[in-house]
């Protein structure tokens, strides 16, 4: 049973890291690749090519991860409070404190990887 739970979660953390991965890269990858298809999007009409759609797929992400990183941080605080004194409640609220750490720490990261990697392909695509 407890095999099963640890292979399921290192799935579920493979599945997400491997689409954050993704969606970081994919708009330098397809820049470097040289595409010249224009899109026309129903959306916003600055988006003219797929790694404008992407980009702004990024964009998007990070407006939805923000919040939704800062309220697990705000139940971290709250789990930290109410534990008072119990071990297992305290060691909860420090995963849960963790988890959120880390996936600010990707958020924050997928931005800057994805600028480095937008510049070291505009770099040598001159």
């Amino acid at each position: 049973m407890i095999i099963q739970t640890h292979y399921k979660k290192r799935s579920f953390l493979s599945i997400a890291s491997g689409a954050l991965a993704l969606v970081t890269f994919a708009p330098q990858l397809v820049a470097a690749a040289g595409f010249t298809y224009e899109v026309k999007s129903p959306l916003k009409s600055g988006i003219t090519s797929i790694e404008g759609l992407l980009t702004s797929i990024l964009n998007i992400f990070i407006l939805i991860a923000t919040p939704i990183i800062v309220l697990f941080i705000i139940y971290a605080g709250f789990l930290y409070v109410t534990a008072q004194g119990n071990a297992q409640q305290v060691q909860q609220a420090t995963r849960a404190l963790t988890y959120a750490v880390i996936g600010a720490v990707l958020v924050i990261g997928s931005v800057a990887l994805s600028q480095i990697v937008g510049d070291i392909v505009g770099a040598f695509s001159k």
